[in-house]
């Protein structure tokens, strides 16, 4: 069952908000797999801006580990600024992926990698914009691990 990337009703919103291009994604060494052919499928989250997560060397170690199995799919999501979590919420648009864009909510599992605590906020909001329940017992088998 394949998931489609919000990136079109995404790119809308972006002219409307401060440094667009952390959340369009196609860095070098970028990985965008088919989603279908994945049994395992990975969100990597750092709760932080896009340009203070990137250079994290753990999340960008994970994400090439993980991507060179066959039948791995990861991709790197990160906290979005007020600005566009202002329009998320008024387009219904999820928290997504910057590889391919994808809703986080649809992924098997979501690893999470904090340097501070600072980050806890920002997780919490990127779960609320995935749709994924803050408490562990209102999540059920349809949400990430």
């Amino acid at each position: 069952m394949s998931v489609e990337s919000v990136f079109p009703r995404l790119e809308s919103l972006l002219p409307r908000v401060a440094k667009p291009v952390q959340y369009v994604g196609g860095e070098l060494n970028a990985t965008v797999k088919d989603w279908d052919s994945a049994a395992v499928r990975w969100a990597l989250m750092y709760p932080d801006a896009y340009e203070v997560g990137l250079p994290n060397q753990g999340v960008m170690i994970l994400y090439e580990i993980l991507n060179e199995q066959p039948d791995v799919l990861a991709e790197r999501t990160y906290a979005v600024w007020p600005d566009l979590e202002k329009l998320m919420r008024e387009h219904h648009v999820p928290q997504f992926t910057v590889d391919g864009h994808r809703p986080v909510g649809a992924f098997d599992l979501l690893g999470v990698s904090f340097s501070t605590e600072l980050g806890y906020t920002n997780m919490l909001t990127a779960l609320d914009l995935a749709g994924i329940p803050l408490h562990a017992t209102d999540r059920t088998e349809d949400h990430p691990v």
